[in-house]
């Protein structure tokens, strides 16, 4: 689930910062690699370290949910700004993606179902 949620992030984050999905997702991907649960390996693979991303994940939604509780605007507009950025580790994930040409979306093609409706 990890695995796939990490590939999630790079590809919100490919549709922009601009777009709340986009900068959630930064937010999201940036705390769990500074808490180690995201490793950026040598070869600029990125890999989940299973034994930190419980806990990572679980101070991250132990911080969201106590600033909705609160109502604290401030600190959900510091948090935002503190992670909700493109981060080198981030920009290293997307420019081997346009590297490969790895399409943001994929626009699945299905030629027996196409025939049926014709």
């Amino acid at each position: 689930m990890y695995i796939s949620f990490l590939a999630g992030c790079f590809r919100s984050v490919r549709f922009g910062l601009e777009e709340a999905h986009g900068k959630g997702q930064a937010l999201q991907f940036n705390w769990l690699y500074d808490k180690g649960a995201f490793i950026l390996q040598p070869d600029e693979t990125f890999s989940v370290d299973f034994s930190r991303v419980e806990g990572a994940v679980e101070s991250l939604s132990r911080e969201i949910l106590t600033i909705q509780a609160k109502g604290d605007k401030e600190a959900a507009n510091l948090l935002l700004q503190k992670y909700g950025k493109m981060t080198q580790p981030l920009k290293i994930a997307l420019q081997k993606l346009e590297k490969i040409q790895v399409p943001v979306d994929i626009a699945p093609i299905f030629p027996i179902a196409n025939n049926i409706l014709e």
